[in-house]
């Protein structure tokens, strides 16, 4: 089997739907994508380049502080420095760290799913 690409990644935000879109439509400028009507289940689905993030209205075990070494989803930024004076001029808290040349930047939404921010790089 090869994996080509991720086509989507999904985040349970139990009891925050709102708040949680907000902060991916706001914060981080994510577009809105169509999203089927699943009975029972509401939720909120963004494009995010050629894949997709889907927020489910579901129960999870998501951290409560950053956590860089648990379950989370990074994305690539066109300029990370000004990404980290949003977050500062915005208040958010974040964590600040390394892998050789690439800096990294970890945050967490509303339902305490952690979101991890590196310059992204042209293909």
């Amino acid at each position: 089997m090869k994996v080509t690409r991720i086509l989507h990644v999904s985040v349970n935000v139990a009891g925050c739907l709102e708040p949680t879109r907000d902060f991916y439509s706001t914060r981080l400028a994510l577009e809105s994508a169509s999203r089927p009507t699943i009975p029972g289940v509401a939720g909120h689905w963004f494009t995010v380049d050629t894949a997709q993030l889907h927020l489910v209205d579901a129960p999870h075990r998501g951290a409560p502080s950053i956590d860089p070494t648990g379950p989370h989803v990074c994305f690539g930024v066109e300029d990370l420095d000004a990404a980290i004076r949003e977050l500062e001029d915005a208040s958010v808290p974040y964590e600040q760290g390394r892998q050789g040349d690439t800096v990294q930047i970890w945050i967490v939404d509303p339902s305490g799913f952690t979101v991890e921010l590196q310059q992204d790089h042209p293909r």
